[in-house]
């Protein structure tokens, strides 16, 4: 399998309105985004949209830089073409802020993750699944950008270009075993990007009595998944550590210490739990005010959240 690829950075309308007449006559393509402060919704922005996709059998990826003067919605029409498949890793992060901040709904959509979960794989992670499948070893150096500053350094556009790469080049591993893996979003989003200049974000982020976010329910655990469980107490056990960022990275990375100990004895000591999962577990304890976070954006636990984490603490 042939892993190379070439990439084209997309920051204005002329480059973006190519890279949509090329999308639109392709049957597949990858999707992946970058977002800024995603751990608060009255904050959060799509910072990139990488989009990998084949060009007479050779592998590109455009990184579209969704802050810069150019309209997002322009790919619309792509990404909703009922012609062109849409492989997404995790599209439950993915697609749910496409649509949240520009009113876009991918389909249809083969999500790498929920078909390598079909194959009865337990490591389902796009890390795991590209080191497994793929022989690829993604770098996650730049997983803790700001992605929200511009300009942007070369290696971060290499760390989304190769998500993207990724994506794809799992997709057509899956497909070619018979895989599948379609997604369908739950609900319609409303918040539109654009309400808040990124620049304006709140300092200290989502505060205590901030609205309920969906969260699967779990019984006994006051409606949280276990992943949030685990989340919860490394941020009650380890206060301020942590930025947002830092956590969900640290919980798909070599698990060590307090924090360690916490996702074995909570998740097990084999769980893969895939970064944009972790995301969204933050960003509703964060929504539900069970976590906050400090003016130097770390996190801690509410009042409630850390009474919910000792209720619920592993003997």
């Amino acid at each position: 399998m042939n892993n190379d690829y070439s990439i084209v950075y997309v920051n204005d309308r002329r480059r973006l309105g190519a890279l949509c007449e090329r999308l639109g006559a392709v049957p597949a393509f990858a999707l992946d985004i970058e977002t800024a402060c995603w751990w608060d919704r009255r904050a959060e922005r799509v910072s990139l949209i990488q989009l990998a996709y084949r060009d007479e059998g050779r592998l590109r990826v455009a990184v579209v830089d969704a802050l810069a003067e150019l309209d997002p919605a322009a790919l619309r029409r792509p990404l909703e073409s009922e012609e062109s498949t849409k492989a997404i890793h995790n599209a439950a992060y993915d697609a749910v802020r496409l649509e949240r901040h520009f009113k876009i709904r991918p389909a249809p959509i083969h999500d790498t993750m929920i078909a390598a979960r079909r194959g009865g794989e337990r490591r389902c992670s796009l890390k795991a699944q590209a080191e497994s499948h793929l022989g690829l070893l993604l770098d996650k150096g730049a997983q803790q950008s700001d992605w929200g500053a511009r300009p942007l350094h070369p290696r971060q556009l290499g760390y989304a270009a190769l998500d993207a790469a990724a994506t794809l080049l799992l997709y057509e591993h899956q497909t070619g075993r018979g895989l599948k893996g379609s997604y369908r979003p739950r609900g319609a989003a409303h918040e539109e990007q654009g309400a808040l200049p990124l620049e304006a974000a709140p300092a200290g982020g989502a505060q205590a009595g901030a609205p309920a976010a969906a969260v699967p329910p779990s019984p006994g655990r006051g409606a949280l998944s276990e992943t949030s469980l685990a989340l919860l107490g490394i941020i009650a056990e380890l206060p301020s550590r942590y930025g947002p960022e830092q956590l969900a990275a640290s919980v798909g990375g070599d698990r060590v210490g307090l924090a360690g100990w916490i996702i074995d004895r909570v998740l097990g000591d084999e769980a893969d739990v895939d970064e944009a999962v972790a995301r969204n577990e933050i960003a509703g304890l964060c929504e539900r005010g069970l976590l906050v976070t400090t003016p130097t954006r770390r996190l801690e636990a509410s009042e409630e959240g850390r009474g919910l984490w000792l209720k619920h603490k592993p003997q």
